[in-house]
C-alpha cells in the first residue's frame, strides 16, 4: 500500500516520496492514459526522472525541471517566471485520442469524472422531473466524449443514440456531454453500467439515479405519492448525501 489519505475539505490520496511515485509511474507505463492527462504524465515522468537521478541538485538539472514545470499543468507561477525569466519553455507533447480501450475503462472513467444527476423544477402547474447523464472535460478532450458516443452505440441493440454532436457542446475551454432523454438513459446508459458497475459512492448515485428513472418511465412522477418518493432520494444524491 502506498500514498497518504488526507481530509482537508476535499478528500485526497498524495504520492510524495520516490519509493512511492514509482509505483504510480509503473502503473501508468503498463496502463497508459487515454486522455489528454497523457501528456502531462509524459512530462510529469521526466521530471520523475531527473529527481529521482538527483539531477535537480545541479544547475543544469534545476533549470530543465524548472523548464519542464512551465508546460505542466498551469504552467509556472508568477514569482518563478520572474526568477527565471530566461528559462526555456518545453513544449508539451502533443496528443491524440486513440479510441476507448475498453468498458471497464468507461466505468472507471465516469466512476471520476461522469455524474448521474436529478433535476426537479418547479413550473406554473406542477413539478418537472428530469435527469442527466454528463461529463465535462478540458477542450482538448472533446474527441474522448465524442468516442463515449460511439462507443455505448456499440454495446447496445435497442435504442442507438443520435450523433455526438447532439450530446456534446463546447463552451469556452470546457466541452460537456450530456444525455437526458429518458428513453437513451434506461435503455442505453443504464443497462451499460449495469454490466459494467460504476465504482466507489458514485455507485450510490447511480443507484437512485436508476431508481428515479424507472419511475420516470412508469409515470410515477406525475402523482404525489412518487413524486415525493423522488424528492427524498434528490435529498441525499451526490453532495447532499448523508453519511
Amino acid at each position: 500500500m502506498v500514498g497518504k489519505i488526507r481530509i482537508n475539505g476535499i478528500n485526497s490520496v498524495e504520492y510524495e516520496s520516490i519509493k512511492e511515485l514509482q509505483v504510480i509511474v509503473d502503473h501508468f507505463n503498463i496502463y497508459p492514459l487515454v486522455t489528454a492527462k497523457a501528456s502531462e504524465f509524459i512530462i510529469f515522468k521526466s521530471c520523475f526522472d531527473i529527481i529521482k537521478q538527483r539531477e535537480h541538485l545541479t544547475e543544469k538539472g534545476f533549470l530543465k525541471l524548472i523548464g519542464l514545470k512551465s508546460s505542466l499543468n498551469w504552467g509556472l507561477s508568477d514569482s518563478l517566471k520572474e526568477s527565471f525569466p530566461n528559462v526555456p519553455v518545453i513544449i508539451r507533447p502533443e496528443y491524440k485520442f486513440n479510441g476507448i480501450p475498453d468498458s471497464f475503462w468507461v466505468s472507471g472513467f465516469i466512476s471520476g469524472d461522469g455524474s448521474f444527476h436529478l433535476n426537479i423544477k418547479n413550473s406554473d402547474t406542477n413539478q418537472r422531473v428530469s435527469l442527466r447523464f454528463s461529463s465535462n472535460l478540458n477542450i482538448r478532450d472533446a474527441d474522448v466524449l465524442k468516442g463515449l458516443v460511439a462507443y455505448f452505440n456499440t454495446y447496445n441493440n435497442k435504442v442507438k443514440l443520435n450523433p455526438w454532436n447532439q450530446y456534446v457542446s463546447k463552451s469556452n475551454n470546457t466541452v460537456s456531454l450530456a444525455i437526458t432523454k429518458i428513453s437513451e438513459l434506461i435503455e442505453v446508459i443504464i443497462p451499460f453500467f449495469e454490466k459494467y458497475p460504476i465504482q466507489w459512492v458514485k455507485s450510490l448515485d447511480f443507484s437512485d439515479f436508476k431508481k428515479v428513472a424507472i419511475m420516470i418511465s412508469a409515470k410515477e412522477h406525475l402523482n404525489i405519492e412518487g413524486l415525493k418518493k423522488i424528492l427524498e432520494i434528490k435529498l441525499n444524491m451526490n453532495k447532499h448525501r448523508k453519511w
